[in-house]
């Protein structure tokens, strides 16, 4: 997090504290001068650098897709040498314009809204250069087309510290690793317990992301590689808190030890991942809890990848959910970051939300149904909500001496 990032966020957090009554206008104005920030009135200018990139990462994914559908409806009437030339063209054009206004001109957010549009236009430019040349081994639905994106998004996220479009190039990442086990693995007993090669694959994002807080220079690349690895994850756990899904794997007869071995080496690949962890960071109880977690949940994906035949892997999913999603608020409250508390508190919303759907649908009348549904969730709501403030006041209590938080210190 680079100074004008961490002004910025400070300034939006002591205003929050503000209007909260946790600290006075006065603490906020020490607080903010201390930092560097201004004062108090500059809350609002330095907010906007947020609403910025926001409307820069909304004008290149409207731009990008207005491109492609310009040539969607050209399609047939635009000769390929023109097709061709015109990707190329938007691409380089996106790529220098970014640069320039990265390096010369110091406009970062803008700069990085034209790399990530370069990026989608290259990205297009594959599967439209797959259909117009008809390239051997590329079809336009080959999970292939998706690895050569995250091999031409990756570097150019290092190259200019993007992580806006590091986080395009993890997503493309493992569009690849779903893809190509669908596609390996298409309607067979196999299907759904190759699947946990994605759990997997999950913890590996979330040890990388540990491993690049280590580095300065890379450091800031940290939290989208562990957010990015906890949603893998949590898609997956979430998928298998169903109990279908473990009788549908039952009923096909999916003995023990057949699962693939890519799994397997998934599986290896994160566990050597967790091992260097213990290696490079620093012993404490944090670090001991976060590695030792991560092994659990690989030593699970171990044991369900050998045995995939039991009707009780529901409940055990279920576990690992909300543990996951306690774990967050935990991580969130300890470190003074309300990301990971609204995040943890999203995925118990959730959770609660789904296991009602599942037990009450074909129990209870369809009004019944969502009448008692609608108070569960306000309560839940509610509940949340209580909870929330809660923790967020807990972790922002202002000292005696002149206002310096627990959440932010100057």
């Amino acid at each position: 997090m680079d100074d004008e990032e961490y002004r910025e966020r400070l300034a939006h957090d002591v205003a929050t504290w503000t209007r909260g009554g946790l600290i006075s206008a006065e603490q906020e104005g020490a607080i903010l001068a201390r930092a560097g920030a201004g004062a108090p009135r500059a809350v609002g200018i330095l907010r906007l650098g947020w609403f910025v990139t926001a409307v820069s990462i909304i004008g290149a994914l409207v731009l990008a897709g207005g491109v492609v559908l310009l040539f969607a409806s050209q399609w047939d009437t635009i000769p390929t040498w023109l097709r061709t030339g015109s990707i190329f063209a938007g691409m380089l054009a996106a790529y220098g314009a970014g640069y320039a206004l990265i390096y010369r001109f110091d406009m970062q957010r803008v700069g990085s809204a034209l790399l990530l549009l370069g990026v989608l236009l290259y990205e297009a430019a594959l599967f439209l250069l797959a259909e117009i040349y008809n390239m051997p081994g590329t079809p336009v639905d080959s999970p292939l087309l998706l690895l050569l994106a995250a091999v031409g998004a990756l570097p150019l996220a290092y190259l200019f510290e993007s992580r806006i479009v590091l986080l395009l190039g993890i997503l493309n990442t493992t569009g690849w690793v779903v893809a190509e086990l669908a596609m390996r693995y298409p309607d067979s007993p196999k299907s759904e317990s190759v699947m946990i090669a994605v759990g997997a694959f999950g913890v590996a994002l979330y040890a990388v992301g540990q491993l690049h807080a280590l580095r300065p220079s890379i450091a800031p690349f940290s939290a989208v590689y562990r957010f990015a690895g906890l949603l893998v994850l949590l898609a997956l756990v979430y998928a298998f808190t169903f109990d279908e899904i473990w009788r549908q794997v039952i009923d096909s007869g999916v003995k023990a030890y057949s699962t693939p071995a890519v799994v397997y080496a998934t599986i290896g690949l994160a566990a050597a991942l967790v091992a260097v962890q213990t290696l490079v960071r620093a012993r404490d109880t944090e670090m001991s809890i976060d590695i030792g977690a991560q092994a659990v949940l690989l030593a699970v994906a171990a044991v369900v990848a050998t045995w995939p035949g039991w009707s009780g892997y529901s409940l055990v999913f279920n576990a690992i959910y909300f543990a996951i999603a306690a774990a967050l608020v935990t991580s969130g409250y300890l470190h003074g970051d309300e990301r990971f508390i609204n995040l943890g508190l999203a995925v118990v919303g959730l959770g609660l939300i789904t296991r009602y759907i599942d037990v009450f649908w074909s129990m209870l009348a369809g009004s019944a149904f969502f009448i008692i549904g609608g108070v569960l969730l306000l309560g839940v709501a509610f509940a949340i909500e209580r909870m929330r403030s809660g923790l967020i006041r807990g972790m922002s209590v202002p000292r005696g001496d002149g206002g310096a938080t627990r959440g932010a210190t100057p």
